[in-house]
């Protein structure tokens, strides 16, 4: 298999699939406090499905299944794309910065755009989502820093001598 022999792709998969499960278990956290159990995929998937059949509404089961493999499939691109920029780390560790300067700017970007988006989205407010993307980004990270112990301390070295 492609991902075994490949660790940008196997670290890529597994963090996506790391940073997905975080996302999803403070949503479920959130909706079974709420009493809601699912309701976050579920409003989510329907309003996902109003895309591509904007006169049809899934059934609560459709629309959570159809959520569920959207989001792990975009934090599947996700991570494989942070897995590249830390395998491109390792030989330009400024690469790392550039790429910490992106992320705070997606970040900022989805925070807006939660919000302008939030009159659709029931209950779900643009904290909530901050929060999951942080619990997300910061269970990836973890999950590269395991991977890649010494590169944080390269990057600090870059950013020293910068100075």
């Amino acid at each position: 298999m492609i991902a075994s022999r490949n660790p940008v792709v196997r670290e890529g998969i597994s963090a996506g699939l790391i940073g997905a499960t975080a996302i999803a278990a403070w949503f479920g956290i959130l909706d079974a406090v709420a009493g809601g159990l699912l309701a976050t995929p579920i409003m989510l998937g329907s309003s996902l499905a109003t895309l591509f059949q904007p006169d049809a509404a899934p059934s609560a089961a459709a629309a959570f299944v159809m959520y569920t493999v959207f989001h792990y499939a975009m934090f599947t691109a996700i991570g494989l794309f942070f897995a590249w920029v830390v395998s491109l780390a390792e030989q330009t560790p400024s690469a790392l910065i550039g790429f910490i300067g992106l992320f705070v700017m997606f970040e900022v970007g989805w925070v807006g755009w939660t919000t302008v988006l939030s009159q659709g989205f029931g209950e779900l407010t643009w904290l909530q989502v901050f929060i999951a993307n942080l619990i997300g980004a910061a269970a990836m990270g973890y999950y590269m820093y395991r991977q890649h112990p010494a590169l944080p301390r390269r990057v600090g070295q870059i950013l020293v001598t910068a100075e």
